[in-house]
């Protein structure tokens, strides 16, 4: 079940492969950033997705210092690995560091990501690192993949995933604990659902 699209940003949920983890392979401009690993803790996902949402669900003006998605991973990037020598004295590392996207825990550990917001588009820029993680001071490999969208097309993904997510961690819960009938609004384990 693919949410989005592969070739700009994609959530595709395998439900049926791990009955106590989700997983989803993720995609940005065409890269699958997650194949090493895309099994994640459902209470985990459920929290990311929502704190992506929170994030994007209205326009918001791009972040200072931007300037196209590539160059602006790369400042931001740099910023991330102490390579503050090649940053402008504007400081537009740190303020394009906080555009990261797709902190999600162990399954994205090797992705480095960014979101960058821009009125009603978003454009996202990311690289897989090779090996666990590119060493700090070291140069890029490649040009990071690059895709943008639609501010509400990648809202309509995260709520769309998001869905699934509660959805899927509430049967998992339930079969866990042999109760049913867990998604009712409350606490799931640690996971509150409105």
């Amino acid at each position: 079940m693919l949410f989005g699209s592969r070739t700009g940003f994609g959530l595709e949920f395998h439900v049926e492969q791990d009955p106590g983890l989700l997983c989803v392979d993720v995609f940005v401009g065409r890269l699958h950033v997650n194949a090493r690993d895309n099994a994640f803790y459902p209470p985990l996902l459920v929290k990311k997705l929502k704190d992506e949402l929170g994030r994007f669900r209205a326009p918001t003006a791009p972040p200072a210092g931007y300037t196209s998605p590539s160059e602006s991973f790369r400042v931001a990037e740099s910023w991330m690995h102490d390579d503050a020598g090649s940053e402008p004295e504007s400081g537009a590392g740190e303020v394009l560091a906080r555009c990261v996207f797709l902190d999600w825990g162990e399954c994205t550990d090797d992705v480095m990501a960014f979101a960058f917001p821009e009125g009603d588009r978003v454009h996202l820029a990311c690289r897989v690192r090779e090996g666990g993680g590119a060493a700090p001071g070291t140069e890029a490999r490649d040009e990071p993949a690059v895709a943008s969208l639609g501010r509400t097309v990648l809202v309509e993904t995260l709520e769309r995933a998001l869905v699934v997510a509660e959805r899927e961690w509430s049967v998992r819960l339930a079969a866990l604990t042999g109760r049913s009938g867990m998604h009712d609004g409350g606490d799931v384990s640690g996971v509150h659902t409105p």
